[in-house]
């Protein structure tokens, strides 16, 4: 075999063992100068390191964009994602996973690094996926150099101690708005990533922790069985949360931040089929920022409304203005509702105490300012530079009546000159509605009061033409409408008709016997609604033989 040949074959048997190499999933650990890429995963779906019990990997995942990726730790029966890397600088497929010989790890992506464990020159021995999720940079004498435990993204696992340093982050809500939990001030708290944060939840004043008598300063938590457990700097017990009724040994909880600003908890060994517990922070949906968007009103848990005059002038997305950099005169402010309130109102403190216009003089002069909210049995005033989703507020509370700064006219905003041409419009048709109706109604009761006064003449004239054929001696009997209906029982047999109208039997009683009877011929008037006798006789005849002039 010729040079040629011998090295060719090298070569090929190089590359075939290269990607049998590749291919085979490393389990438990990897070693200072392993290098892994995507494209060199693709047939393990990116995972090139998996627990000893095959419980967690890690690898790269595929984003939104099926060209691009992010390096994480995934729990594999649930292919739920519990820890990322690089969530906010992807990679392609060809961008390599870096354990270099001078002890640092990283994720590279064209000639820059996105993510690093920032150890280098440490003697390290070896990179572990544990089974319980927390991937670890070992040295050389087995000390913990570097800990996903203690970098965590937005999840916590069961064991993992969350402590004072440490923040979860969500992933961004489609108003491009995150969500974190930290420790402030002794307290461990949630808040809407603003510019300038607005607090809406923290363990201090939720009272469904256990042993609410207890008071102290949170240093740490840590997910224990069904339960979240709050601790002090010394590590002494301060409070229960407990999420689940599942005490049993087949659970492996999860805490995750989600994008809505919510945390929920899950088990992870339910697999795929997993679902977070009913239990969650906040309790309710609308005490997170945005449950329905800025400026809308949230109720009832998961309804929405944007106020009338937001939703009639801006379509709910008011055009918000600033005057830190333009003249105070540049803003107006615009009424949003009243009996509201808002979610970050209860962690701070009311700018001041005084009066409605006090209140909106302050948001005017303040450049900072866009939305107002004022109660007035209290006094007090409390401003935002942002604001999210409102909240209506509880029937045995006043709430806060709320303003937000708009630019006015001549600063291409929506301004004060084009709503009260609006108004002016609306007032004059409000008006000219008005006048039509009260002419409507003035000619309906005219009519009436004619009409009403014809009626009475008319009874009137009848009432004295009866009266008069009364008083005279031999006039025909006159009987009424309901007496000839019930008679002829409503007109039922019409047996003939003459000169004085329709002709009607009166049936027969139950026996055959005959009875003495006012019999006569009726014709009836329409015009004055009685009957008038022609015929009036006394004579024994049987009631079949009675006739009766019925109405035309």
């Amino acid at each position: 075999m010729g040079l040629f040949q011998f090295t060719t074959l090298c070569l090929c048997l190089l590359l075939v063992f290269g990607s049998c190499f590749a291919s085979d999933q490393h389990v438990g650990q990897i070693y200072p100068g392993f290098q892994a890429s995507h494209s060199e995963w693709a047939d393990k779906q990116g995972l090139f390191l998996s627990s000893n019990s095959s419980v967690f990997a890690l690898g790269f995942y595929t984003a939104l964009d099926v060209k691009l990726f992010v390096l994480v730790v995934i729990h594999l029966d649930s292919s739920q994602v519990v820890w990322t890397a690089n969530r906010g600088l992807l990679v392609n497929n060809s961008d390599k996973f870096v354990f270099d010989k001078n002890g640092n790890v990283f994720l590279g992506s064209g000639d820059g690094v996105v993510w690093s464990t920032n150890t280098a020159g440490e003697r390290v021995a070896a990179m572990e996926m544990q089974d319980s999720g927390n991937l670890v940079l070992l040295a050389e004498d087995k000390r913990i150099l570097w800990q996903s435990f203690s970098h965590p993204t937005d999840t916590l696992l069961l064991g993992q101690v969350f402590q004072e340093g440490m923040r979860l982050q969500s992933f961004r809500n489609p108003y491009n708005v995150s969500h974190f939990l930290e420790f402030r001030s002794g307290d461990l708290v949630l808040y809407a990533g603003y510019q300038t944060p607005q607090l809406y939840w923290s363990i201090t004043n939720d009272s469904r922790k256990s042993n609410n008598n207890v008071t102290g300063s949170v240093h740490s938590a840590s997910l224990e069985s069904n339960s979240w457990n709050f601790y002090d700097k010394n590590r002494l017990l301060l409070w229960q949360f407990v999420f689940s009724d599942n005490t049993g040994p087949n659970t492996l909880w999860t805490a995750v931040l989600g994008s809505d600003g919510a945390i929920s908890f899950n088990n992870l060994k339910k697999g795929n089929a997993s679902t977070p517990e009913a239990t969650k922070i906040p309790q309710n949906s609308c005490n997170v920022p945005e449950p329905c968007g800025p400026y809308y009103v949230c109720y009832f848990g998961n309804w929405c409304q944007c106020p009338s005059l937001l939703s009639s002038e801006f379509d709910c997305k008011p055009q918000s203005v600033s005057n830190c950099n333009s003249s105070q005169g540049s803003a107006e402010l615009l009424f949003v509702g009243e009996k509201l309130t808002y979610f970050a109102i209860g962690f701070v403190q009311p700018v001041l105490k005084s009066n409605l216009n006090a209140c909106q003089e302050a948001c005017l002069t303040s450049c900072s300012c866009l939305v107002l909210f004022f109660q007035s049995n209290s006094g007090r005033c409390f401003l935002f530079d942002r604001i999210g989703s409102l909240q209506r507020s509880g029937e045995q509370s006043p709430g806060y009546v709320s303003y937000m700064k708009v630019p006015i006219a001549g600063d291409g905003g929506h301004g004060h000159a084009r709503r009260k041409e609006k108004k002016s419009i609306s007032v004059v048709i409000i008006v000219l509605s008005t006048i039509l109706v009260i002419i409507g109604l003035l000619y309906v009761g005219f009519w009436y009061y004619r009409r009403k006064r014809g009626l009475l003449e008319s009874s009137q004239d009848n009432l004295e033409e009866d009266n008069f054929l009364s008083s005279l001696s031999g006039t025909p009997a006159r009987f009424s409408y309901i007496d000839l209906s019930r008679a002829t029982k409503n007109f039922t047999t019409k047996i003939g008709s003459g000169g004085f109208g329709s002709v009607y039997l009166v049936p027969s009683p139950p026996t055959s016997s005959q009875i003495s009877s006012h019999s006569s011929f009726f014709k009836w008037s329409s015009e004055e609604g009685t009957s008038t006798g022609m015929i009036d006789y006394s004579s024994e005849v049987t009631m079949s033989d009675v006739r009766l002039s019925g109405p035309r």
